[in-house]
């Protein structure tokens, strides 16, 4: 769910390994706000870091994912949040509803928007 925060947008994402093995994430990935055709609507930046975690078969990881001055068109819901990979890959969070079409509010057009994530953490 998301919630607001001074013109910013934050919510809580969690991921879980539903595989039979550990696997390996970097601690922090690009995120991006994309909408229900894939369009995304705020792109994050490729971190400079390449810490990796560990999550355990069955495990779950967090992070909290900030998105601020979104001044696009009207996105198609859900708005989802997703996360490239190094490899180009991306996984995407479920929404909270098959509806939400949160984004954060226009700040200042001509301003950048800008999505940012928090290291994942158990």
């Amino acid at each position: 769910m998301w919630e607001g925060a001074a013109g910013s947008r934050i919510a809580d994402v969690e991921v879980t390994n539903t595989g039979p093995r550990a696997c390996t994430l970097e601690k922090l990935e690009r995120p991006q706000l994309i909408d229900a055709t894939g369009r995304v609507l705020i792109d994050g930046t490729h971190p400079s870091s390449r810490a990796v975690i560990d999550i355990a078969a069955g495990g779950r990881l967090t992070t909290l994912v900030e998105v601020s001055n979104y001044c696009g068109a009207t996105p198609v819901p859900p708005v989802r949040v997703a996360f490239v990979l190094r490899d180009g890959k991306r996984f995407i969070a479920a929404p909270p509803t098959a509806t939400d079409a949160t984004v954060p509010p226009c700040n200042g057009p001509g301003q950048p928007a800008v999505i940012g994530m928090q290291p994942w953490a158990h």
